[in-house]
């Protein structure tokens, strides 16, 4: 009886061993995050924060749940919607603003879904949130 518990154990244990990354290594997999060490092996092709979203993360460009096209997601009030941008908290006009942030300049990069955009930003976030935090905040 001991026997299976013990290997059973020791299975689990090796599993988890080879999952956690090793020292000095750092986890990829949250979809919700683009971190400066993503976005430097990311290579020359990303100049901008726009092409860090474009090349790295573009699915949170994607319209909500599951939508063809951003410019096809309708507000309350008919007009178009689109995933919004604050660069170090301050909410910019367009994605387009996303082209004027050099890749050198970002900290970080974190996509809010439409619950978690709404929940944290309040109403007319229903569409998502990209938030870019560059060096100059801080300073």
């Amino acid at each position: 009886m001991r026997l299976p518990i013990i290997r059973c154990c020791s299975v689990l244990l090796g599993v988890f061993l080879l999952a956690t990354p090793a020292d000095g290594q750092k986890s990829r997999g949250d979809r919700n995050k683009l971190t400066r060490v993503e976005i430097d092996e990311g290579g020359s092709s990303i100049a901008s924060a726009r092409d860090a979203v474009q090349i790295l993360r573009s699915q949170w460009l994607a319209p909500p749940m599951g939508r063809m096209a951003s410019s096809d997601v309708r507000g309350a009030g008919g007009g178009r919607q689109i995933v919004l941008l604050y660069i170090d908290d301050v909410r910019q006009p367009d994605l387009e603003s996303l082209a004027n942030i050099p890749a050198s300049r970002i900290v970080e990069m974190r996509y809010l879904d439409q619950n978690r955009a709404v929940l944290l930003r309040g109403p007319g976030h229903e569409s998502g949130v990209i938030e870019v935090t560059t060096l100059d905040t801080r300073l």
